[in-house]
């Protein structure tokens, strides 16, 4: 168990998500975790599911944690930041999970020598299978590091990057469960059109990405290489594929990938003026 308290500042998808895993994790206790949000309704749902402690404020629940996890968005943690100033100690860590903003921001509202961890997670944290990668701020030690990556790894896998990389992996792991989603959507009604019955075709198509995630994790090849094999010269899946070369399908994986870089980066100015 990671000693200590902690604070959850935002009660949306992703900070139930960690609430849920350090929980079922025994991470923390029940009664060593506070949670808070904007919207009072929403943590008072989630201290009640859970069994933890409710804060009226995100100072209130900084003030009783050793850990601090701000999980709200990008456009309010500058009022969120302001908010708990007074109240945030040496001895505390903080840990954000909002995107774009960078520890440098987080650094310049709190006092000096703040620790700050930050972290990009993505949704499919919800069921224990996440990707989040972590960077230390520049006062935050191996300790705090390990510590947050003890918190993460309780909802999936964890992987540490300089901050100059995080907002890529927001654009390509933060993002990209979206992309397989729009992608499966759109392959369930392909496959509709093409005569699929409605009730049937969306447990194969997901079943599909997940055999194929499955495959692509267990079996140590490379995508380009399971897809060679799958790939039979003259086929029906070769006849796709080149569809897809025909029609720019890697063009447009990257220009949707650096479109939600560019926007990664734009958030983290979004508060600093």
């Amino acid at each position: 168990m990671t000693a200590g308290t902690l604070g959850i500042i935002g009660a949306g998808n992703m900070g139930g998500a960690i609430l849920e895993g350090v929980i079922k994790a025994a991470l923390f206790r029940p009664d060593g975790v506070v949670v808070c949000d904007i919207v009072a309704e929403k943590a008072r749902s989630m201290a009640r599911k859970h069994g933890v402690g409710l804060a009226q404020s995100a100072s209130e629940a900084a003030r009783q944690a050793d850990i601090v996890l701000i999980a709200v968005k990008p456009q309010t943690m500058a009022e969120c930041l302001s908010e708990m100033k007074t109240v945030i100690k040496p001895s505390q860590l903080i840990i954000s999970i909002a995107a774009g903003i960078t520890t440098d921001f987080i650094a310049s509202r709190l006092s000096p020598g703040t620790r700050i961890i930050r972290v990009m997670p993505n949704t499919p944290a919800l069921v224990g299978a996440g990707v989040s990668a972590i960077c230390s701020g520049a006062h935050a030690t191996e300790h705090d590091m390990a510590e947050a990556e003890r918190i993460f790894s309780a909802l999936g896998k964890v992987y540490r990057f300089p901050e100059s990389l995080i907002d890529v992996v927001t654009a390509v792991s933060g993002s990209g469960p979206a992309y397989l989603f729009l992608f499966a959507e759109q392959l369930t009604q392909a496959g509709v059109k093409c005569g699929l019955p409605e009730t049937e075709a969306p447990g194969i198509v997901a079943q599909t990405l997940f055999g194929a995630s499955k495959l692509l994790i267990e079996s140590g090849e490379s995508a380009s290489a399971l897809r060679a094999k799958v790939t039979s010269p003259g086929g029906t899946t070769e006849a796709a594929v080149k569809t897809f070369t025909d029609r720019a399908f890697g063009e447009t994986v990257f220009a949707a990938v650096n479109s939600a870089l560019t926007r990664a980066k734009e958030l983290g100015g979004v508060k600093k003026s």
